[in-house]
């Protein structure tokens, strides 16, 4: 497990198609994106959520890792 939130931001807001493919994952709109948050991820639970994304044919903009360990 990774200690730590996955943050993946793709173009566009989600409809209710995208939500329901990501029942497991905080779905967020953000202006004109939408930012998915994943906490403690680990690789392969990682690469299926990119799977998801790659099937839907979503956009990527940004990917991240927050760290839950104080600055």
């Amino acid at each position: 497990m990774i200690d730590g939130t996955y943050v993946i931001t793709v173009r566009g807001v989600a409809g209710p198609a995208v939500r329901a493919a990501f029942d497991d994952v905080e779905v967020s709109p953000v202006g004109d994106t939408t930012v998915l948050r994943r906490a403690g991820a680990d690789q392969a639970a990682l690469h299926g959520l990119f799977r998801r994304i790659q099937d839907l044919g979503l956009e990527v903009i940004d990917v991240h890792l927050e760290s839950t360990e104080p600055a």
